[in-house]
């Protein structure tokens, strides 16, 4: 039986904002939308020099006439527009990333919400103070997405346990969740016995720049570091608006180019290379969905040093594929740094390990899961 389905998400993948979300939603509803049994249709807000519609990964993306900043507004008279045009559908996913589209007080067919992680009061590391109505306008979205998922006994995805329990703490009850990881390209991220670890003791962070990913802690914690280590360097990749900051921060701590690296935005290619080649991979977040990039340096045999917090607790098998440490706790993040830069026979062990742990995340895992769901479901409507 066909199943058509319209995924409710902020962007695609080609929007120069995306990010984690977009990957999982392409990589899971791809999988689908090439099955025999699915159609598949995005709605999402353009960008500019967008198309208005296109097919990526198999999924027909239709991008609506406002931008990201609107969007939420237009959503539900996009869909009522698609529905006057004669588009049907069986179930529609509300891909929450950020501010809610409250789909199941409106939609005429079964919904299921798609959730990462909530901010909650972590949106204030965000924003400086007198930005305060920002954080008060997602904290509040949040909030009203979570008393009508409890009221309207709404399905849920979560990527995480974390998430989850966040979610019951607020009145969801815990039956409406299904949680199905996210996965990791195994058959590019994976051991390669030719390439060799710098020669310098290297720690790589990669992710997003921003403000309240706290890349600052692992940037304190280099002196500290280099004490124990010397001649350790830190590799900062990736790109966001935080970068500034995190530049000045390192000319006030005297950190030179060769001792704390912005390597800036790097190709697939190089970033499997970065994992492969350092020593450590490090994530001070003070919350994740789940913490992709630490399971994708995991696969490669490079253990990971992650905050103690929701989504990326539950990516690291603490002193097996790598250790926690309290969030924010500089020293503490230095001295397991340290601990594992000073031992190669330890980050030898933790690396086959948390190669082992890693390869057991797949996206064709997380596809046939969201599949089993979605079928349970219809079934069920």
């Amino acid at each position: 039986m066909m199943r058509k389905i319209l995924i409710i998400n902020w962007q695609d993948r080609l929007n120069p904002f995306f990010g984690g979300a977009e990957v999982h939603l392409h990589e899971i509803y791809g999988r689908l939308a090439r099955r025999d049994d699915y159609e598949v249709t995005l709605l999402c807000a353009s960008f500019p020099g967008c198309r208005s519609e296109e097919v990526l990964d198999g999924i027909r993306v239709l991008r609506s006439d406002g931008n990201r900043n609107t969007f939420n507004y237009r959503v539900k008279k996009e869909y009522q527009k698609l529905r006057d045009s004669g588009e049907k559908f069986d179930l529609i996913i509300e891909d929450m990333n950020k501010m809610p589209f409250m789909i199941p007080k409106w939609a005429d067919v079964p919904v299921i919400a798609q959730v990462h992680h909530f901010f909650g009061k972590t949106i204030w590391l965000e924003f400086p103070w007198y930005l305060f109505p920002f954080p008060l306008y997602v904290m509040w979205g949040e909030r009203r997405a979570l008393n009508l998922y409890a009221r309207e006994n709404t399905p849920i995805i979560s990527v995480s346990e974390s998430t989850a329990k966040d979610m019951v703490s607020k009145g969801v009850n815990r039956d409406n969740i299904s949680i199905i990881y996210n996965g990791i390209f195994t058959r590019v991220f994976h051991p390669d016995d030719s390439v060799a670890r710098f020669e310098t003791p290297t720690i790589v962070y990669l992710g997003r720049i921003k403000t309240y990913k706290r890349v600052d802690v692992i940037i304190r914690a280099m002196h500290a570091i280099r004490e124990r280590v010397p001649g350790a360097r830190l590799v900062i990749i990736g790109s966001g608006d935080g970068l500034p900051a995190l530049r000045k921060l390192a000319d006030t701590l005297s950190l030179s180019d060769q001792i704390v690296k912005f390597a800036g935005f790097v190709s697939e290619e190089e970033k499997v290379e970065y994992l492969r080649r350092s020593w450590v991979a490090v994530n001070t977040s003070p919350k994740e969905g789940w913490g992709i990039v630490g399971m994708e340096a995991q696969a490669c045999e490079t253990p990971v040093v992650v905050s103690d917090a929701p989504g990326l607790r539950e990516s690291v098998i603490d002193g097996e594929t790598g250790y926690l440490f309290d969030f924010g706790d500089v020293a503490g993040l230095a001295d397991k740094v340290s601990h594992l830069l000073e031992s190669r026979e330890l980050r030898a062990e933790m690396g086959k390990k948390a190669s082992v742990w890693a390869s057991k995340f797949t996206w064709d895992k997380a596809a046939d899961e969201t599949h089993e769901l979605i079928s349970r479901i219809l079934e069920d409507a």
